[in-house]
């Protein structure tokens, strides 16, 4: 795993890792924004400017934790940026809680920024190595061996001051000392080189882990007691601040041989002088945050520059009590008759290789973005890369998408909503607040612009009635599935009318159900007509009805008449054959 990590939950495709990387070491995959390690200069851009914060750095937290719990002496070397580095009142509440936690001993790392001093003011002394760039950095060491390969040769082969100290500890307190050195810098946590079974330096953290630490360990190093460092350094300090490395190295900034830079850009620009010949300078302080160490992305707090800076001169000269020093020689310093390990390291070429596109390859690839001719290269820098040309490279290497162009996606998104629009089948008409027309589509066109006169611009009354759309404006509430007729166009239309108050707009979309509604009027004629020829069969069947009822009751009534009259008879005939027998 690298040492720059990106969390694909939380990387949101914005692009803008890219455009702060200095190096373009950044790649696009699949809509996710990864590190490419091989062109890392580990300078953290991306990890401070990243908006998700998707992208952190490898923690060793859990290590520092076991070896606090162990039986070996833990010794933090802290860098001199300490005294400006924290949210606490005196960067000596930081000393008090790195104790609080169980740190056996607290050293500052300046003592090993005097050791290495002494060594670049030898070099300038004698000439023997010019021109010299500082090697203190390992973003600029990094940004060398990979980009400027030619300028190798010019960085001093010399440690760092982080590795002189370790090495000056571990001979001092013994091999199984425990070092951990806590700085505000990224790129300390990949120059030890860890599979060195020889590698002074047993972890790195960096100040905002250590702060988020005593927040999960339960310490609030504020409301702790003032604690110094077991052995400071005066001499020193001054490091972590651009012109440090000469200031404590004694070497003469006045003359026009020396240069001093801060930030990647501004080293990037020396460099690139140095390798045309431009320039030669026979030393270049050269440190990769602006201002020097105290702008590292690792801090711990919102200050800016200059009051860093400002904090520096404010505690660089407070030591504790025991702190004796003579004329000659302060406590603490090492002397080089002490010193019985190697500061020299010597450094080799690692360009990041890759191949690069012929002309009419990158010609092909900007085509694929409608940039056909020199004047459609906008070189706006959206997608992160300062040139379409070198985006184009990136696609090549397979860092890069086309579709990262943003020009090219809002045209093409621009073009997709237009044909939508031109293609609907229903009218839409765009109003500003003035009920001045900003968009016709050809529907509402063959609608209401029987003539073909240009419509965008024109007042919406110069083809319909605006009331709808002023009422939808002033009261900001949509109008839905209104039905309206136009008689001087022959329309009868179905409306939805709504506002977009953020772009001060009303928009209406409009359905043609003139033939839909002369279909509904027919068919409600037809069973008008149908149920009217109903009825009359109706009345006419009731009718019959009545006069077969009227026929069947008199012959019903003539019926019992005769079966009346018949009985009678029966009964008075019946009546006269027993009187006879009598």
């Amino acid at each position: 795993m690298g040492t720059i990590v990106t969390s694909e939950a939380k990387c949101r495709d914005c692009y803008k890792c890219i455009r702060y990387c200095p190096v373009k070491a950044i790649g696009i995959n699949e809509e996710q924004a990864w590190v490419v390690e091989e062109k890392c200069i580990l300078c953290g851009k991306c990890v401070e400017v990243c908006p998700q914060n998707a992208k952190s750095t490898v923690s060793y937290l859990s290590e520092f934790t076991d070896y606090l719990a162990e039986e070996s002496q833990v010794v933090v070397s802290l860098a001199p940026s300490y005294l400006a580095a924290t949210p606490y009142s005196t960067p000596w509440k930081l000393v008090a809680g790195l104790k609080e936690l169980g740190v056996d001993l607290v050293e500052e790392t300046a003592l090993g920024a005097e050791i290495i001093s002494r060594e670049y003011q030898r070099f300038f002394k004698n000439k023997s190595h010019e021109p010299l760039i500082s090697s203190c950095c390992p973003t600029i060491v990094r940004l060398v061996e990979r980009y400027y390969p030619e300028l190798v040769d010019s960085v001093a082969p010399l440690i760092s001051p982080m590795i002189a100290h370790a090495r000056k500890i571990k001979q001092e307190k013994g091999k199984d000392t425990r070092v951990v050195f806590i700085g505000p810098c990224f790129s300390k946590k990949d120059e030890p080189d860890w599979q060195d079974k020889d590698n002074p330096v047993d972890l790195v953290l960096d100040f905002q882990e250590i702060i988020n630490y005593f927040e999960k360990s339960g310490i609030n190093p504020e409301m702790l007691e003032d604690r110094y460092p077991d052995l400071p350094s005066k001499m020193a300090r001054l490091y972590p601040l651009e012109g440090g490395i000469l200031e404590v190295s004694g070497i003469d900034n006045r003359v026009g041989e020396v240069i001093s830079v801060s930030g990647v850009d501004e080293a990037m620009e020396v460099f690139e002088d140095m390798v045309k010949g431009l320039i030669n300078p026979r030393f270049v302080e050269a440190l990769a945050c602006k201002g020097g160490c105290i702008g590292g992305p690792a801090m711990a707090n919102d200050l800016g520059i200059a009051t860093r800076r400002q904090r520096i001169s404010e505690f660089m000269n407070k030591l504790p009590d025991f702190f004796q020093e003579t004329e000659e020689v302060p406590s603490g310093r090492v002397e080089d008759s002490e010193i019985k390990f190697p500061l020299t390291k010597e450094h080799s070429p690692d360009r990041f290789k890759s191949e690069t596109p012929s002309e009419a390859e990158i010609r092909e690839i900007l085509a694929l973005t409608g940039k056909v001719t020199p004047e459609d290269e906008t070189n706006c820098g959206g997608c992160g890369y300062p040139s379409c040309r070198e985006k184009a490279i990136a696609v090549y290497q397979g860092l890069a998408k086309p579709e990262m162009c943003v020009p090219y996606m809002r045209e093409k998104a621009e073009s997709l909503s237009h044909a939508v629009v031109d293609s609907s089948l229903n009218g839409i008409i765009i109003v500003d607040e003035d009920m001045i027309i900003q968009e016709f589509n050809p529907a509402a066109n063959r609608m209401f612009n029987r003539k073909g006169i240009k419509s965008k611009g024109k007042p919406l009354k110069t083809f319909i009635d605006p009331a709808d759309y002023e009422y939808v404006r002033d009261n900001q509430e949509m109008i839905v599935n209104k039905f309206k007729e136009y008689e001087q166009y022959g329309l009868i239309t179905r409306e939805n009318i709504y506002p977009l108050e953020k772009y001060g707009v009303v928009i209406a979309i409009i359905t043609d159900v003139t033939e839909e509604e002369k279909r509904k009027a027919e068919v409600d004629k037809m069973k008008e007509e149908a149920l009217n020829r109903a009825s009359r069969v109706i009345r006419e069947q009731m009718k019959v009805a009545q006069e077969i009822a009227g026929l069947l009751g008199e012959s019903t009534a003539e019926t019992k008449a005769t079966l009346l009259e018949l009985i009678e008879i029966m009964n008075t005939k019946e009546a006269r054959v027993i009187g006879d027998q009598s």
